[in-house]
């Protein structure tokens, strides 16, 4: 019998989503995850029918998590279910390796017709966001700009991440160029207004 796991640190999330799977798809057996410490060595032990990850975890990177499992793992269907904004991770994501991008405010539906397509080995649509001509931030830039949400100079931002203050202000000059706002409080604005960070 083929086994699917399910990866979220919210306990009600993890089994709402559990149990819509188990609903739909009684013929496999869903596992899940609180995507704590050993959540790589959990993904990478066996091979998955296809495996449903929110990429917010605490202490983890979820994109880092999505590159190893694939490097390990190839053949694994890593569908990302987040928070995140699709318009600026779904991108980031599958270019990491994720065969699907949904966010939590889709219904119930995508997420199982995105599985039922995953099980099937079908080609699944890319979000209209992916498609649209955005711009997409790279990983260091998202971090960056957390950081100025959080309200950190420069120089803390430099000491935090281990780089010098004048790539900080280049990260800065690239952000404002990008989602085309003049000045720190509108990119500040944008980056909650979009949901770009947490």
């Amino acid at each position: 019998m083929k086994q699917a796991l399910v990866v979220d640190d919210h306990p009600i999330v993890r089994d709402g989503i559990k149990e819509l799977l188990q609903r739909a798809f009684p013929s496999v057996v869903i596992k899940d995850s609180s995507g704590t410490d050993g959540v790589l060595q959990e993904i990478c032990a066996q091979p998955w029918a296809f495996v449903v990850l929110d990429i917010n975890l605490p202490g983890q990177n979820g994109l880092d998590i999505i590159k190893k499992t694939k490097a390990r793992q190839p053949d694994i269907p890593i569908i990302v279910f987040s928070l995140y904004s699709e318009r600026q991770y779904a991108a980031r994501a599958l270019r990491a390796g994720a065969v699907a991008y949904l966010s939590k405010e889709r219904p119930p539906r995508d997420l199982i017709e995105t599985v039922k397509t995953a099980l099937e080995g079908g080609p699944i649509k890319k979000p209209r966001e992916v498609l649209v001509s955005q711009p997409v931030l790279s990983d260091r830039e998202v971090q960056v700009l957390a950081l100025f949400v959080r309200g950190m100079s420069r120089k803390e931002i430099s000491q935090e991440l281990n780089i010098n203050e004048k790539t900080v202000s280049t990260y800065r000059a690239r952000l404002l160029h990008k989602l085309d706002v003049k000045n720190l409080v509108e990119l500040i604005r944008y980056a909650v207004e979009e949901g770009l960070v947490d």
